[in-house]
């Protein structure tokens, strides 16, 4: 068992429906890959599946997440909302935000902003990232994987990540946190931000999210043009300005150019 992350006490901490059904798991190859053999076996709306340790981690386009033991955090939830497939980018950000606001809670005053689509950044750093997948049955969503991977604890980065990653204790400062308390906080908001799309509509969410986005105004790259960042439309899809006139993007990896 994982010390600091028992399943009992997750269980009796969590405040909604996310987390009432977790799994924890000393080192897995991906909570992704398990979490999706439990939604086609039937696991419940708000089932968990978090590891201590992953092997083949994985973030979006295809690219690793560094997963060390004893640290951080790496969860995967099935979720069952009653949504159009057509909404399931807007559940990627839905995600996003609720991360933020986790995360933002315990960095009061830091500038903690979600990079468009999937990203999490204080300060141009990342410091966590969403990778949700879907299980359509016929022409509907059966299930949703969300998989969040959180750098709480870690301070020591390799070569590679080295000013480009941070954590929450990299940029809090003192004891480590606790891991329950964050994972506990951070599927109480994902949790509220996903419910936010059911109960209240895409505008809902866009609205709250356009306060809370990294790079508005600025100069980015992304795979095959550049442009300034203007913000997001009503469906969740970003507005880029550039030389050759106004583009809409629902898929694309920004970086700053400035």
């Amino acid at each position: 068992m994982v010390h600091d992350l028992d399943p009992e006490q997750l269980r009796s901490q969590v405040r909604g429906n996310f987390g009432a059904s977790i799994t924890v798991l000393e080192q897995t190859a991906s909570t992704m890959d398990v979490a999706e053999t439990a939604a086609r076996a039937g696991a419940p709306d708000g089932h968990v599946v978090v590891a201590d340790q992953q092997s083949s981690g994985r973030g979006a386009h295809g690219r690793d997440w560094a997963s060390p033991p004893g640290t951080d955090l790496y969860f995967s939830i099935v979720a069952r909302p009653k949504l159009e497939p057509s909404t399931m980018s807007l559940v990627t950000l839905a995600a996003g935000l609720g991360v933020r606001d986790a995360i933002g809670a315990l960095l009061p005053g830091r500038p903690v902003a979600v990079k468009w689509p999937n990203d999490i950044w204080i300060e141009r750093r990342k410091c966590a990232g969403i990778l949700v997948e879907s299980k359509m049955l016929g022409d509907r969503i059966d299930a949703l994987v969300i998989g969040v991977g959180v750098n709480v604890n870690r301070l020591d980065w390799p070569p590679e990540l080295e000013g480009i990653a941070t954590s929450v204790l990299q940029e809090r400062g003192g004891a480590p946190l606790g891991r329950a308390e964050v994972l506990v906080a951070l599927l109480d908001q994902v949790e509220r931000q996903v419910k936010r799309i059911v109960e209240e509509g895409a505008a809902s969410l866009v609205r709250a999210l356009r306060p809370n986005l990294a790079l508005i105004g600025r100069r980015v790259r992304w795979e095959d043009g550049t442009g300034v960042f203007e913000g997001i439309d009503e469906r969740g899809a970003a507005r880029v300005r550039t030389d050759a006139g106004d583009r809409t993007l629902h898929a694309a990896r920004f970086e700053p150019i400035d």
